[in-house]
């Protein structure tokens, strides 16, 4: 098994049965933003599946919105120890901070992650939602697009980033030029 496998999801666009492999770079091309926004959720759990639909997978898979998804009210680097230690409750906050600093540093953030999400600029706050998904330990990043904003193979740097190697990466895109760099996923 892949470490995430869609199975019967009603979205045009979206084969039967689709199996996201670690180190895989996906993308879903679908044009309806409710119906993107759908996909984001039955994938990532936080929508109901229909009767018949089916995600399996071997472990935690995380959205990174189009905006990136920080929570305004804490730095970047706050953002990511509070996703971090909702993963690992266990783990001391010292050494949370450390490995923080490390995806941040991974994402290009080494610099920022001491500002607020509204002082950063819209690709360095999608790379904190990035980093963000690193630091809750999922396997599985779910990237949602927004024409206007970076493409998405802009700003992931793999060779500066190591964790996002072995990680399913799938977006969701409206636009099939957006998606350079991603395997597209054959619904036709």
């Amino acid at each position: 098994m892949g470490v995430l496998m869609l199975e019967r999801l009603p979205i045009d666009g979206v084969p039967e049965v689709v199996r996201l492999d670690a180190g895989v770079r996906y993308a879903a091309l679908v044009a309806d933003p409710g119906r993107a926004r759908l996909l984001a959720d039955l994938v990532t759990g936080l929508a109901e599946l229909p009767p018949g639909a089916a995600v399996t997978g071997d472990g935690p898979v995380r959205l990174v919105p189009a905006d990136g998804g920080l929570l305004p009210h804490l730095t970047v680097l706050q953002n990511l120890v509070r996703a971090h230690r909702l993963a690992r409750r266990q783990v001391p906050r010292r050494r949370a901070v450390e490995a923080c600093r490390e995806w941040a540093a991974q994402c290009g953030l080494d610099d920022v992650a001491r500002r607020y999400p509204h002082e950063l600029t819209p690709g360095r706050r999608r790379m904190g939602g990035v980093a963000r998904a690193l630091s809750s330990e999922a396997e599985v990043i779910v990237l949602e697009d927004a024409v206007g904003l970076p493409t998405w193979a802009t700003l992931l740097n793999l060779e500066h980033n190591p964790d996002l190697l072995g990680k399913a990466l799938l977006l969701i895109t409206p636009d099939r030029e957006r998606a350079t760099g991603f395997t597209e996923l054959d619904g036709a």
